[in-house]
């Protein structure tokens, strides 16, 4: 009976020993094999080698985590014959951390100490050179009744002036020398409050718990997707002379991790991962109709003359993300990028821009003249072959002659429509309008009142080229049923009724001006004052 309840708590004992044994975790830290990033977080891979114990059983913390992870999209990749028991996710101490800071405070205080002792003698030694220095002050004068030689008197003044001058020399050395020890001291404190605070820094942590056979290895792969990481595109344009653009894509990444993504296999992609099993409903395509301030996209504003503008960059860049992250992509605007060279990105939340690739577009030159708002007509390069390099909407650098133009919000067209480059104005193309005072006038007919207005619109060519030319200028519109406009002369021009935008597509040869006339009318009732002419 004595024996069976010894060996029965052996036996317990034993089992405690296993459960513990089990239990116990090992820390790991899995480098990232590969990184897709989203337009709003990354899906991020790790693996790893994890060996079972004799009953098949493993308990593994992956540290140096990102603390902002998406549980709901984690995956573990195992054997046939494996499986995961449990897993989570958690806020933690680093592994090792405790112990590396505590042993780089010991280092820290002893360094300290010396600093102090060091000081201490420095300081002493510097008082004792300063009492020296006051007695030779205190006794350099020569008593009234003592009589002594030229001579003497020449020998006892060279060696006061001597001494004098070998102590302050070397207060002076022991002044620089405590200074330069002060100042190691406060590195030494704002050092020691560093590896405190890193004490009290958290990492991410994934505890995985396995079962296996026993005693077996294999490569096990973790997937999650973290949820502090974005990219954006960025392009670098180069127009040449014939209308043909040399386009380089870039990216700006980001992502505040606390891990480095070091020269890690990186695809950029369009679209957010999927976090639903169920498949979309497909619900109707409705069409309506864009309230856009401007009907232009190839609008310039002075703004983007200012090619060292950050905080005007910075904004455009915040517009692309968020114009990116809001579009509704479908199977067609689901691209993958794949950067040519590795990169690192700084687990900080630093931006880096990194090289995609280049490509060139077809194209051809244009000129866009607004005589009523601009004396110079501005340059536009126009290209139909925008789809087939999967363009994204994002910011673009302008570069003409090697020289950098500007930059500024790149806003897709419709498919089959042309994309428009903003140039910037040009000082060679000119352009003016002026008001035809002979032509005007103002008169009354029963109860309405009728105004005439007409404009001479003049463009000038001083290019040793041929130029097209875009002429835009407007008439009034209304919504008032009180107010009546009619067009007298459009000179050629087309005329787009809602906008009252009147356009002329114009060739000047070389050094040719061309001059255009616009005139309408406006009736309105008599009595009455009218606004906006």
């Amino acid at each position: 009976m004595r024996y069976q309840c010894c060996l029965l708590l052996c036996v317990v004992f034993l089992g405690l020993n296993l459960e513990k044994a089990d239990a116990q975790e090992s820390y790991v830290n899995w480098p990232i094999e590969e990184v897709i990033v989203y337009e709003s977080g990354a899906r991020i891979t790790r693996s790893g080698i994890v060996r079972l114990s004799d009953q098949g059983r493993a308990n593994y913390v992956i540290g140096d985590l990102s603390k902002s992870v998406d549980e709901n999209m984690v995956q573990v990749l195992l054997d046939e014959g494996w499986a995961l028991v449990s897993s989570k996710h958690r806020e933690s101490t680093k592994q090792g951390l405790e112990s590396e800071v505590d042993n780089a405070l010991k280092d820290l205080e002893v360094d300290l100490m010396s600093n102090r002792q060091t000081l201490a003698m420095r300081n002493a030694l510097h008082e004792a050179y300063s009492e020296e220095l006051t007695m030779i002050q205190a006794n350099r004068k020569v008593s009234g009744n003592e009589l002594l030689l030229v001579e003497d008197l020449q020998e006892h003044a060279d060696f006061w002036r001597q001494r004098v001058k070998e102590l302050k020399y070397l207060m002076l050395e022991l002044m620089l020398e405590i200074e330069d020890l002060q100042r190691d001291r406060e590195e030494i404190k704002r050092s020691e409050e560093e590896w405190k605070s890193q004490r009290r820094q958290k990492e991410g942590q994934f505890v995985l718990q396995l079962s296996g056979p026993p005693n077996a290895s294999a490569s096990v792969a973790l997937i999650y997707l973290a949820t502090d990481a974005t990219w954006s595109p960025v392009y670098d344009a180069g127009v040449e002379s014939d209308g043909s653009i040399a386009m380089k894509r870039f990216a700006t990444v980001s992502q505040s991790t606390q891990r480095d993504w070091d020269a890690v296999p990186m695809t950029l992609t369009v679209g957010r991962p999927s976090q639903s099993l169920a498949p979309p409903v497909m619900s109707p395509q409705k069409l309506s109709i864009a309230r856009s301030q401007s009907t232009n996209a190839y609008e310039w504003t002075p703004e983007m003359e200012t090619s060292d503008d950050e905080p005007q960059l910075k904004m455009m860049q915040d517009r692309a993300s968020a114009v990116a992250s809001m579009r509704q992509t479908n199977a067609l605007d689901r691209y993958d990028f794949i950067p040519e060279n590795l990169a690192t990105v700084s687990g900080t939340g630093k931006s880096e821009r990194i090289y995609i690739d280049d490509f060139m577009l077809r194209g051809s030159l244009t000129y866009l003249a607004l005589p009523a708002l601009s004396d110079e007509a501005y340059q536009i390069a126009l290209t139909s072959a925008w789809t087939e390099q999967r363009l994204l909407p994002g910011v673009v650098n302008i570069h003409t002659n090697g020289m950098h133009r500007g930059a500024f919000h790149l806003d897709l067209p419709a498919p089959g429509d042309t994309l428009r480059l903003p140039l910037g104005q040009d000082t060679r193309v000119r352009c003016s309008r002026k008001r035809l005072v002979d032509l005007c006038s103002s008169s009354v007919f029963g109860g309405s009142r009728k105004t005439t207005q007409s404009f001479e619109l003049v463009i000038e060519n001083q290019h040793n080229r041929a130029i097209e030319v875009v002429i835009e200028d407007r008439i009034p519109v209304t919504n008032s049923s009180d107010i009546q406009v009619e067009v007298v002369e459009l000179d050629g021009g087309q005329l787009e009724a809602v906008s009252g935008i009147v356009t002329w597509n114009q060739t000047l040869a070389p050094m040719e001006s061309k001059t255009l006339i616009l005139t309408y009318t406006v009736s309105f009732p008599k009595g009455h004052s009218l606004l906006g002419l």
